[in-house]
């Protein structure tokens, strides 16, 4: 994973930096004492950003930008810690005060407002969330970050950030899988509680099938005799957790997958490595595709052009 903090002591640094992640128009109230603070954490598939900002700042994404950067193969996740953070989308406004956390996309013109602040900015693949919730329109939601699941994915995303120095891209990818999880159930509001011992086996399912992929059997039958459960209770389980047993083998074995592309000592063929994690390779470059918006051979290429560019 690379991590980075950079300060902006003027607003002609910070335009310049924040049009690398998303162009847009930038103004500044008082820009002769306006500063900010930068850090991220990135790997080919999310981005994590931490920003302090001492000063006002609105900004502009106009048609020309998203029709010169779309941006729509993502989406951004905004969870302000202090100052009360704004989209407006036409005649629709959204506020985001600490708290909260808004769940857009910047694929259409919209303006923000931006107040003295430090908040966190978590990009996610549009795909990521798309699987889960298939809205019908724009997204745009705000959800509760302080009690339940919201309140579990915020102290997730600081102590993600906390611990930036430490993470491999692999821990990272795995840390956002699950930041993204939870706050689609709570978007849906699917946030009844659980009974302890189902949501502990429902984790255990997911981290048996992760380690055993490639090495076992991760057939329903097979991964319900190790854990000592029925097939029966198995699915009755994950019900209960909103998916099913075929959903989790196939999100872990995409998620498998993509570890494998990412690793530059790995030297499987493509072939190899989907009947390593259980598909048939043309269903293996469909699904990854649909999930990660990259054919296999694509996002291995760029990910290893990404380690090559990061050393020195």
């Amino acid at each position: 994973m690379r991590w980075y903090g950079i300060p902006a002591n003027n607003p002609d640094s910070w335009t310049e930096l924040a049009n690398g992640f998303v162009p847009m128009d930038h103004q500044y109230r008082d820009p002769e004492i306006w500063t900010a603070a930068l850090t991220a954490q990135e790997t080919a598939v999310y981005r994590l950003l931490r920003w302090d900002q001492r000063g006002l700042r609105t900004c502009n994404r106009t048609r020309t930008h998203v029709r010169d950067v779309p941006g729509d193969d993502f989406y951004w996740i905004v969870v302000p810690q202090q100052g009360v953070y704004s989209m407006r989308f036409g005649d629709d406004v959204m506020r985001v005060p600490p708290g909260t956390a808004t769940v857009a996309g910047l694929d259409v013109a919209c303006r923000l407002h931006i107040p003295e602040s430090t908040a966190f900015a978590f990009q996610v693949p549009r795909t990521e969330i798309d699987h889960r919730l298939e809205p019908r329109g724009p997204m745009r939601v705000v959800v509760d970050m302080t009690r339940g699941l919201g309140r579990i994915a915020n102290d997730m995303i600081l102590s993600t950030h906390a611990e930036q120095a430490d993470l491999s891209d692999r821990d990272f990818n795995a840390v956002c899988d699950r930041i993204t999880e939870l706050l689609c159930m709570v978007a849906v509001g699917d946030t009844q509680p659980m009974r302890a011992d189902h949501a502990e086996v429902a984790e255990s399912i997911r981290r048996y099938v992760r380690e055993t992929i490639g090495r076992g059997d991760v057939r329903l039958p097979a991964v319900a005799h190790a854990l000592g459960w029925s097939p029966r209770q198995l699915r009755a389980v994950l019900q209960e957790s909103g998916t099913t047993f075929r959903d989790v083998r196939r999100d872990e074995a995409l998620r498998t997958a993509r570890e494998l592309l990412e690793d530059p000592r790995a030297t499987s063929s493509i072939g190899d490595l989907a009947t390593r994690c259980g598909f048939t390779p043309s269903w293996f470059s469909a699904a990854f595709k649909e999930r990660f918006g990259q054919a296999p051979r694509d996002f291995r290429r760029r990910r290893l052009a990404e380690i090559a560019d990061q050393r020195p």
